[in-house]
């Protein structure tokens, strides 16, 4: 079954009803969408190029419905947040399905020059930044995105300014019925300022189909920053289908690091790229992945500006019969003189039924450089295993002080301590078997 087909006639039948609910900044990307969908001809299954352990033809077969009529659907921030996200600041909102939704107290807390605001609000004011195109071409999560988008997030820092609390983005689903979301975030950090983000995504509901198809652009201006944290801790009915894409002006900094602790079928792109020198991109993961969970992360840097640097670490611990892959391409343009790029994957397979593919690449074209990259997928070291239990330590909690240590330098690069704090909580749960809603894990093997 071509899934592609079944939401190019939808949108076509429909388009005059998504148009009417929408600004014009989002209506004007659609026909370069729909020619991008039509040109593709289908969507990538597994085993295509990229796409060793997931199809995003299978996560788009299923039948689900889009809320295309803007049909309002009601959310408690209190009761959403009564959760084991953590909440370390007062900038706070949500994304409910797709639609935004500011917390009691956002606009009051945003200080002068930071804006958080409907993504459909500022296509009415800002038109040329929701508009403006950072994400690659002929991609086919972004393709799908830009059909369907009516909301979304928009975030702009202004000039100069340094926001000292993080911005929090609460994405839910909150439907009885099956439902894919076409969730868009913009983010704009001018130049020299410097802010954090994160975004979570987790359930209302936990008995339901749903599929996220997320596109996040960010712009981070010269001499800007930009931290942004992105923790899945979602159902095993909830799919994902994520596009992540920077532009980075001249001495710009980035650091992204995307943490997995539940789901169905996820599969994250990473796009950053460089608009200028000295630019620095840290692109960080973590999966916990158990069931028969499949995760899939892919990063595609191309350095064509001399002297930037990019560090990217990617870590799963995979049990049961979870599958994972990481892909990551890293390409030194010709002009790119005195870049420095490293690339590691580590795999932790705590089952004999887990399966990892790995796939780390390098392509260089100039001289003056320093780059690696590498990979390696293993077991727990059996000697540490020995060492800990013959002090006492009952294997099962040896695992996962192990685990724990493996995982260490993923989060360390986190630099918001009470957040860093709060995923090492949220970790060590999900290892002992139990995330917030333990009716979704299946880690069984620490418990052997």
């Amino acid at each position: 079954m071509n899934a592609l087909t079944q939401y190019i006639e939808l949108f076509e039948s429909q388009r005059a009803v998504i148009d009417s609910h929408a600004p014009a900044a989002l209506n004007s990307r659609r026909q370069a969408a729909l020619d991008t969908l039509r040109r593709i001809g289908r969507l990538p299954d597994r085993g295509d190029e990229g796409y060793s352990k997931i199809s995003l033809n299978d996560m788009f077969a299923p039948d689900y419905g889009i809320n295309i009529a803007r049909v309002p659907f009601a959310a408690d921030a209190r009761t959403a947040y009564s959760c084991d996200i953590p909440s370390v600041g007062i900038l706070s909102a949500m994304l409910v399905n797709d639609a935004f939704v500011a917390t009691p107290g956002l606009e009051k807390g945003l200080p002068d020059g930071v804006e958080v605001m409907s993504l459909a609000r500022a296509a009415e004011i800002y038109p040329d930044l929701v508009a403006d195109r950072i994400a690659p071409d002929d991609n086919a999560i972004d393709a799908l995105n830009s059909l369907f988008v009516q909301d979304g997030v928009f975030i702009r820092v202004r000039a100069g300014i340094t926001l000292d609390r993080p911005i929090q983005i609460l994405s839910l689903f909150n439907t009885s019925q099956p439902l894919m979301a076409a969730r868009r975030t913009r983010i704009v950090i001018e130049q020299g300022a410097r802010a954090s983000v994160l975004v979570c995504d987790h359930p209302r509901v936990h008995d339901v189909d749903y599929l996220s198809c997320r596109v996040i652009e960010a712009t981070v201006g010269e001499g800007a920053s930009l931290d942004f944290y992105d923790l899945e801790e979602s159902t095993a009915r909830t799919r994902r289908a994520s596009v992540f894409a920077a532009a980075q002006a001249e001495g710009s900094s980035l650091n992204v690091c995307s943490i997995f602790l539940n789901g169905s079928m996820t599969r994250n792109e990473f796009y950053p790229r460089h608009h200028g020198e000295h630019c620095s991109t840290r692109l960080g993961g973590m999966v916990i992945g158990g069931g028969a969970q499949i995760i899939d992360n892919a990063t595609f840097i191309d350095h064509i500006y001399p002297r930037c640097k990019s560090d990217q670490l990617f870590k799963y611990a995979l049990f049961d019969s979870a599958q994972g892959s990481f892909e990551g391409m890293v390409r030194v343009d010709g002009r790119a003189q005195f870049t420095e790029a490293q690339q590691t994957n580590r795999n932790l397979l705590a089952s004999p039924d887990a399966r990892m593919h790995a796939m780390p690449q390098l392509v260089i074209y100039c001289d003056e450089v320093k780059a690696s990259h590498g990979s390696a997928t293993g077991q727990l070291d059996e000697n540490a295993m020995f060492y800990m239990r013959s002090r006492g330590i009952p294997e099962s909690e040896a695992r996962m002080m192990l685990i724990n240590a493996f995982m260490t330098d993923v989060l360390d690069a986190i630099t918001l301590e009470p957040l860093r704090d709060r995923l090492r909580h949220l970790v060590d749960k999900r290892l002992r078997g139990c995330g917030s809603h333990c009716d979704n894990c299946s880690i069984e093997s620490l418990r052997k």
